[in-house]
């Protein structure tokens, strides 16, 4: 099979979401897929390389790439825009040479559909639920017969869908993954709290991802300075040169170490050394359906401190895979928290089944899981 990605974002880029898409692409070319990805380049910085876009990202699919020159950088609402306008308009007749195209943009696939160009569109996003307006955009996509469908990155999301009267059977439950590769050799605690240098005997829990108060993290350091005997590690950055307030706050308390942002291959060592890696226990916002730290915190084979939402209820159970507690309740958060940190055999326990759970949630796992919807809607 033949698949051009339509991507909109300048690679490589600690972004989230270009991880999910490169390590997307580079599980179908494994499972026989010939990609081809088309994506802006820079016209300010040297254009990458597929060797230097698969080291940053740790892939070993087959891949190629093809760059479009257009505004970047630039405003990022034009960029999303004009770059999948560019592509499937401009290059209509190449993507023709192409038995679909993957892509995660809205204005691909209209341009797409109109051209009579096949097209499999990729969203987290539960759109009906969260925007009305959109449902007119989807009812247009669904009535064309060069729309293969949807692949969403969870259950929670394709009720959505569902529920605004959408076809079932266009509707791909492909939950994301994490690089098996990456989690080899598997460290024990203390190998990986002696390789980075960190207490052996300490009590530790790892938050890793961006440090932006929106993600909750004002709840660990409530945790924090509640539980002084507990080491508190945040592994990221921010997406500005200032420092936020959580980082602020957080260099004044003596349990908390901030080590900054990570290499995708140094990330599990990390998450190795902890006795809890935590979720921030809030409401997601809108735009945040099921983390993909979520999955690499299965990898890790700790206990996993999250809130019990309807999205993270798919993948995680509690007194099983991880200990849920109420979002947005500072006495049931710390309550929930301590009698996880302080019970050994619970922690254990809870990251036995994580590691259970780990073996069908790989980026390969979900490349297998979307060739099969795309081969049943022939």
């Amino acid at each position: 099979m033949k698949i051009a990605f339509v991507f909109d974002q300048i690679l490589p880029s600690i972004d989230t979401s270009t991880m999910q898409f490169v390590n997307t692409v580079s599980a179908l070319s494994n499972n026989g897929c010939e990609c081809t990805l088309f994506i802006p380049a820079s016209n300010c910085d040297e254009p990458p390389t597929v060797q230097q876009i698969k080291d940053y990202y740790h892939v070993d699919g087959e891949f190629s790439i093809e760059l479009i020159h257009s505004i970047f950088p630039g405003p990022r609402v034009p960029e999303k825009v004009l770059h999948p306008l560019i592509c499937a308009t401009l290059l209509r007749k190449r993507l023709k040479h192409f038995d679909m195209v993957y892509t995660r943009n809205i204005p691909a696939v209209a341009s797409c559909l109109c051209a009579r160009i096949p097209v499999l569109y990729d969203t987290y996003r539960p759109w009906p639920a969260q925007y009305k307006a959109m449902v007119p955009v989807f009812k247009s996509f669904f009535a064309s017969k060069k729309f293969i469908g949807m692949t969403l990155h969870s259950e929670y999301s394709r009720q959505r869908y569902i529920d605004a009267g959408f076809d079932p059977d266009r509707l791909c439950t492909a939950h994301n993954g994490f690089n098996a590769a990456l989690y080899e050799p598997v460290l024990s605690k203390k190998e990986a709290r002696e390789k980075l240098g960190l207490p052996v005997d300490a009590k530790i829990a790892v938050y890793s991802g961006m440090f932006d108060m929106k993600k909750g993290l004002d709840h660990l350091i409530m945790l924090a300075k509640a539980r002084p005997d507990v080491t508190f590690l945040f592994i990221g950055a921010n997406d500005g040169g200032e420092k936020t307030p959580f980082e602020v706050e957080a260099e004044q308390l003596d349990n908390c170490i901030l080590t900054g942002w990570k290499r995708h291959d140094e990330l599990p060592a990390y998450l190795y050394a902890s006795d809890v890696v935590m979720i921030p226990p809030i409401t997601p916002p809108n735009n945040t359906v099921l983390p993909i730290k979520i999955y690499s915190y299965i990898a890790s084979r700790r206990a996993i401190y999250a809130p019990a939402t309807s999205d993270t209820s798919e993948l995680l159970e509690h007194n099983r895979n991880a200990w849920l507690v109420t979002p947005d309740n500072p006495e049931a958060e710390l309550d929930g928290f301590s009698e996880l940190i302080d019970n050994p055999e619970l922690l254990d326990k809870l990251g036995a089944a994580a590691a259970e759970d780990a073996k069908n949630l790989t980026w390969d796992a979900r490349a297998k899981t979307i060739l099969r919807f795309v081969e049943s809607r022939k």
